[in-house]
């Protein structure tokens, strides 16, 4: 009979030793290291892919690479363009000091009455009123009073149809619609859908944002390309004095909103919306606003002295008076006529009726991006080069100690970071971050669970308990 060592295991049927099960096999250390790098690797470049492709990823890389310039331009103001993540460029716009721009304002008195054919004013003087602006120089005509009338005799349909050629002459023309919200959602009439902003230029919660899904009185004029409807009132929102409204997936830009893009050449697919922050007018002013679309008072100024010319009506609907009105623009006709009611019975939403034109001036007088400096992001050579560096010596200090490891990780996705940080202030390039911490984070976590495979020369001691 063979005996056996104490402590030992017979072996096995066919002769072959046992091994224990309580230990993996060890491995060539360089084959294990190997693997946790190209392990590593393709998780950084997956991430790579995702920082441009994935929309939440992306907004946190924007609102990353935002604070690092932020931080490295404390005394400069500036704003970034969304650009096509497939052009790999973020375009920086440090912000200029905007200029106020003169108008022509056409007042709508009592005295008025005593040339107009009515009070408020016709069709017919509307069509007068607008014919004698242009004809001064005007491109751009801006109604507060909406324009609404019933009836449908031969004579009235003659009268809208001479008001639609003169609203025809301007470059832009911005009507007002008086909204209000009704517990039955109505959609959304096809002349204010195309001069609304869509909802996807927004960023943050839209959910918060006034809803409207009526209009009190549906516009006479005709919608025509280069009409743009704004909203004036809404009946039952008393505390909340927004720029903009929503309707469905459309939101409704605020008559001094709407005459700030015309007077800029803006159209609303060029506005972009972050809520609590701005309001964006392409290349033109960016106004303050809070989460709900309000303005914030606490960031802009508003003018007290608007640069403009007055006007009474009686005055801007004779033609004899053409000549009268080019004197009162003096040098430089103004681009924007706007029209306002004056009475005293008129209602209308602002505090008294001068706050409209100050508010119009300070639109203009708001920071505006300047010309734009490129931020090009790393090659992929040298994208893929950083991530290799992280992963190659993320395989080295496998062998390390749990605590030598990771410290020896963190202190190196952080040395490549601050050098990233370095290398993009000065050349104004950029990369993604999620790449590089992703490499960092699955090398660590690899090294934990692949030390075992190593030999027992090159495995990390067991630390007491």
């Amino acid at each position: 009979m063979t005996r056996h060592r104490a402590g030992t295991r017979p072996p096995a049927a066919g002769g072959q030793p046992s091994t224990s099960d309580s230990r993996p096999l060890s491995m060539n250390p360089w084959i294990v290291r190997g693997i946790l790098a190209v392990l590593a690797l393709e998780a950084g470049i997956c991430v790579a892919f995702l920082a441009e492709a994935w929309q939440p990823l992306r907004h946190r890389e924007e609102a990353l690479f935002e604070t690092v310039l932020t931080a490295t331009r404390k005394d400069e103001r500036f704003v970034v363009d969304r650009s096509d993540p497939v052009s790999r460029v973020r375009l920086v716009r440090p912000l200029e000091e905007g200029r106020i721009q003169p108008y022509l304002h056409v007042s709508i008195e009592e005295e008025s009455g005593n040339v107009l054919e009515s009070l408020p004013p016709s069709p017919l003087d509307w069509h007068l009123l607008l014919k004698h602006m242009h004809a001064v120089g005007c491109g751009v005509a801006a109604v507060e009073p909406p324009m609404s009338w019933e009836g449908n005799d031969l004579y009235h349909l003659a009268t809208l149809a001479t008001l639609d050629r003169s609203l025809a002459l301007f470059d832009t023309a911005v009507l007002t619609v008086d909204l209000q919200r009704l517990p039955t959602p109505r959609p959304i009439p096809g002349y204010l859908k195309s001069s609304a902003i869509p909802i996807e230029k927004v960023r943050g919660d839209p959910g918060s944002l006034v809803r409207v899904n009526r209009v009190i009185h549906a516009p006479s004029a005709t919608a025509a390309p280069n009409i743009r409807f704004s909203f004036r009132i809404q009946e039952s929102v008393d505390e909340v004095v927004p720029e903009f409204v929503r309707w469905g997936d459309h939101l409704i830009p605020s008559f001094p909103l709407a005459v700030a893009m015309a007077q800029h050449r803006v159209a609303p697919a060029q506005v972009t919306i972050e809520l609590g922050r701005h309001v964006r007018l392409g290349d033109g002013p960016i106004i303050p606003i809070d989460e709900v679309g309000q303005l914030d008072w606490a960031r802009m100024e508003l003018i007290e002295e608007p640069d403009r010319a007055d006007v009474p009506a009686h005055l801007a609907v004779l033609e004899s008076g053409i000549p009268e009105l080019r004197n009162a623009a003096k040098a430089a006709v103004p681009r924007c006529a706007l029209f306002t009611d004056a009475r005293a019975d008129n209602t209308t939403p602002w505090s008294d009726h001068d706050q409209l034109q100050r508010l119009v001036s300070s639109f203009d007088a708001l920071p505006h991006p300047g010309p734009a400096e490129p931020h090009r992001r790393f090659p992929t050579w040298a994208e893929v080069a950083f991530l290799v560096l992280i992963s190659t010596l993320a395989a080295l200090v496998t062998g390390c100690r749990g605590l030598t490891r990771g410290l020896s990780l963190v202190l190196l996705a952080l040395g490549v970071l601050a050098l990233l940080v370095t290398f993009s202030v000065a050349s104004h390039q950029w990369t993604p971050v999620a790449p590089i911490l992703a490499t960092a984070a699955v090398g660590w976590l690899l090294s934990i669970r692949m030390a075992r495979y190593l030999p027992a020369a090159d495995r990390p001691a067991p630390t007491a308990n």
